[in-house]
């Protein structure tokens, strides 16, 4: 979810819907430039800063919303980390007792990079190591040598929420992370419909979804303005996937 799309009062009631469903929630801390996100949750994140919504008040709400039986992940771009001070950004993170961070455009190597994640380390929370189908054998044995806690896998070489189906070696491609890595694997990019999932959750630990969600809360807010039908079809949809 998107906090603060379409507003922050109906974010909370995303948020309500996705706890009762969920393991894990990411919450994305809306960012001016989300370059690695469909047009969807670029839109989300447009909304959400037009309605004047910032990283304290993103605190606030994932504080609000520390749920013990679901996890809270801060997805968001580094710019954020860095203005508001990136020691400062995970202890604050670290007092709410947020699970993990998904921070897609830090170059692996560089020095933000290694600074960010140590200090992960120092506060105890998940560092979301992130991976693609490009990504070289060399890179994924110096990312396993770092004994990482998660793994993301990027299903495609593409932004979120694309119309195609997996790529033919896809499952080739996740049994090779599998055989590498011992933490969890989870998958994200592309995740729309049952038939997605069970297929993913066959050779991975999780399925991440991400706009198809939100796509159904857009409806909304472009078609009809009726709460109440977008909260049914978001009830409608977790049923029609689990």
């Amino acid at each position: 979810m998107v906090c603060g799309y379409p507003t922050l009062e109906e974010s909370q009631s995303i948020f309500d819907i996705l706890k009762e469903k969920s393991e894990y929630i990411e919450i994305q801390f809306p960012f001016s430039d989300p370059i690695a996100d469909w047009p969807v949750i670029e839109k989300a994140n447009e909304i959400a800063l037009e309605n004047g919504i910032n990283t304290e008040k993103c605190f606030d709400f994932a504080e609000k919303n520390v749920w013990w039986n679901t996890k809270i992940l801060i997805m968001t771009y580094y710019n954020i980390v860095l203005n508001y001070w990136v020691e400062n950004f995970v202890k604050k993170a670290k007092e709410i007792w947020v699970f993990g961070f998904i921070i897609p455009d830090v170059p692996f190597d560089e020095e933000d990079w290694k600074i960010f994640r140590e200090l992960c380390q120092k506060y105890n929370i998940v560092f979301t190591e992130i991976v693609s189908p490009i990504t070289t054998e060399k890179r994924l044995e110096e990312i396993k040598n770092l004994n990482p806690k998660l793994i993301y896998a990027i299903s495609q070489n593409m932004t979120t929420g694309s119309k195609a189906k997996f790529w033919e070696n896809f499952e080739k491609y996740i049994n090779n992370l599998k055989n590498i890595f011992s933490c969890p694997v989870w998958v994200w990019f592309w995740v729309k419909t049952r038939e997605d999932i069970v297929q993913i959750n066959n050779i991975s630990d999780f399925a991440i979804i991400w706009s198809e969600f939100i796509k159904k809360y857009a409806l909304k807010e472009v078609l009809l303005g009726d709460n109440n039908w977008a909260t049914d079809k978001l009830k409608e949809y977790l049923e029609e996937i689990k």
